[in-house]
């Protein structure tokens, strides 16, 4: 294994030597490196990792040391020839000259076969999680993953990452021109169905190496997370000096915005990566004022999340509470009105909005996941995004307001019906697994989500009123839902300011209604609404605190993102995986 080894790496540097490598030059290079691969994942899949390992330790005579001396000149010395061997991993040589060739070579489509087997024995020689010690293990990471953080290749993690992201946003291949390398490359391999690499494949490989590699945050310093988290636009920053590289980030915006037929789970984690620790690409981000066309592909997901999976629907929740922490985005996006949205399928919506669609999206996934999924986090996910947003409502669509009360009703009216079961009124619990345990958990968390959604209203009052008199409308329309409040030991001191707002409009409104001697219209008590908040005294509300939530990665957030990375793996990329022998939980 040594042997071939050896005889990659130096193919590897001859081909790094030549201006052009002829075709003879890159197929035997291709097939070098296809063998070194299977071997590679063979040794991985079956045998323990130091093993596995050893197998690419080179020994190397350094020394032929002599055990005693010679007499005099012309007596022969009596020597014992002791054989000295210190062994050196060729791992590190071989993904340094791996990584050159990625970096230095672009790509075109006689190389991209030999680009993508430099990716995939990258990623074979990361597999190690998959069939040995889970990677959420706290022991030492396998000795492959320490050559590559900590070795000679290293050096090289910058330009690494900038060249795979490059590719994947880029995507420079030609179109394959004729029938004989059409054919080619849908040859299959391995005991694999899938082609040895189509058009875009590659660069999905090259994003999933790039997420494989920067997410083992337990390092105590991981080069190429560093250099993921750092790099900035292609114009000068004030931080420069902190910049690896640069990029042209508004390629990457572009990437980012694709519809999403044409984006995947990977695409969205990477955005998540750099929103979450690059501050230069969040501040671009930030900064754009079509932060729509981002958004917009991101929603849709959420909104289909039946045809999606679940981590992909939480990842987009995340970084929609990542980016409405941002008092700018917040109220930025509420001006941004769309002429339609025609994956909205339950009403055509027009001048709406791009803040009212992100309300509408929200509210549906709490709405499925209250009837299917009760998932606890997620509620708290979206109400915490709703609750950033919340002190910059403004320009609110009526259906959105609409939609905002029915939900909260709907979950009122649960919690009411919940609660006298409990206490013995209205009758007694017929549900099958109707412990009392059971449903007083189950009332907590709907007080949690009353209270949230008081809170919201509260700060929607207190701080962007004057610009809400659509959902003023809905909450006048629908006060009879807050009266038991009033007295309720819980949220009776959270709706004080709603009752304070609502009880002087009520006054106002009957006003009208004795003047005018009949019931006012509807754009008669808009008129009184949007009077009354440009007169009402902001000393009159109780002042809350500004609502903000902040999302907060976990200690060891590779025990999620790892398994995660290995799932995508072993559904997107042209490696095949012996399912039988994986002990990790993908």
């Amino acid at each position: 294994m040594s042997t071939l080894l050896s005889i990659v790496t130096s193919l590897v540097k001859h081909a790094l030597s030549l201006t052009t490598p002829q075709a003879e030059e890159l197929e035997t290079l291709y097939n070098s490196l296809l063998i070194l691969r299977t071997l590679t994942k063979h040794l991985v899949q079956n045998e323990p990792l130091s093993t596995s390992y050893n197998h690419f330790l080179t020994p190397d005579i350094v020394a032929m040391q002599p055990q005693g001396e010679a007499t005099d000149v012309d007596s022969s010395p009596t020597i014992a020839l002791k054989h000295v061997a210190r062994y050196e991993t060729s791992v590190d040589e071989l993904c340094f000259y791996l990584y050159e060739f990625l970096i230095n070579y672009p790509v075109r489509l006689d190389t991209i076969q030999v680009h993508s087997e430099c990716v995939k024995i990258l990623t074979t020689l990361l597999s190690s999680p998959l069939y040995h010690t889970p990677c959420s293990s706290s022991s030492s990471p396998s000795t492959y993953l320490t050559d590559m953080m900590t070795g000679r290749c290293s050096s090289s993690a910058p330009q690494l990452i900038q060249t795979l992201i490059t590719n994947s946003v880029h995507q420079p291949l030609p179109q394959v021109t004729t029938v004989a390398s059409y054919l080619w490359s849908y040859v299959p391999f391995s005991g694999s169905d899938k082609p040895l690499y189509s058009d875009t494949q590659f660069f999905k490989e090259c994003l999933l190496l790039v997420l494989l590699l920067t997410n083992h945050s337990s390092l105590s310093d991981n080069p190429y997370k560093r250099a993921l988290c750092s790099f900035g636009h292609k114009e000068p920053s004030s931080n420069a000096n902190e910049t690896c590289f640069v990029m042209d980030l508004d390629l990457l915006y572009s990437y980012f915005c694709r519809d999403p037929e044409h984006t995947n789970e990977q695409d969205t984690l990477l955005l998540y990566t750099l929103i979450q620790g690059n501050v230069n690409v969040k501040a671009f981000l930030l900064s754009r004022t079509d932060v729509e066309r981002m958004l917009m592909p991101m929603l849709h997901v959420v909104y289909e999340a039946e045809q999606h999976s679940t981590h992909h629907m939480y990842m987009v929740l995340i970084i929609l509470l990542i980016l409405t922490h941002d008092d700018h985005f917040s109220s930025y996006i509420h001006d941004q009105v769309l002429g339609s949205v025609s994956w909205y399928k339950e009403r055509v919506l027009t001048n709406i909005s791009t803040g009212g669609i992100l309300i509408l999206v929200i509210l549906k996934t709490m709405q499925t996941n209250m009837t299917k999924m009760r998932d606890k986090y997620l509620h708290t996910n979206c109400l915490a995004t709703l609750a950033n947003m919340s002190s910059k409502f403004h320009s609110f669509h009526p259906y959105v307001a609409e939609k905002v009360l029915n939900l909260f009703t709907t979950i009122v009216k649960k919690y009411t019906k919940m609660r006298n079961s409990l206490l013995g009124v209205g009758g007694e619990i017929t549900a099958p697994d109707s412990t009392v345990e059971y449903w007083e958990s189950e009332l907590e968390t709907l007080e949690d989500i009353i209270r949230m959604f008081l809170e919201i209203f509260n700060s929607s009052i207190c701080y962007s009123g004057k610009n809400n008199p659509v959902l003023l409308y809905e909450l006048l329309h629908k006060r009879d839902i807050f009266i038991p409040f009033q007295t309720h030991p819980t949220f009776s001191e959270l709706i004080i300011n709603i009752e304070s707002i609502l009880g002087y409009l009520t006054t106002k409104l009957e006003e009208k209604t004795e003047e005018q001697g009949v019931s006012v219209s509807v754009n008669c008590v808009m008129e009184v609404i949007e009077e009354v908040v440009r007169q009402w005294p902001a000393d009159r509300l109780q002042k809350t605190a500004l609502l903000k939530f902040e999302y907060v990665e976990e200690t060891r957030p590779e025990d999620f993102f790892l398994p995660y990375i290995w799932t995508l793996l072993f559904s997107n990329s042209n490696l095949y995986w012996d399912t039988s022998r994986i002990t990790l939980k993908v």
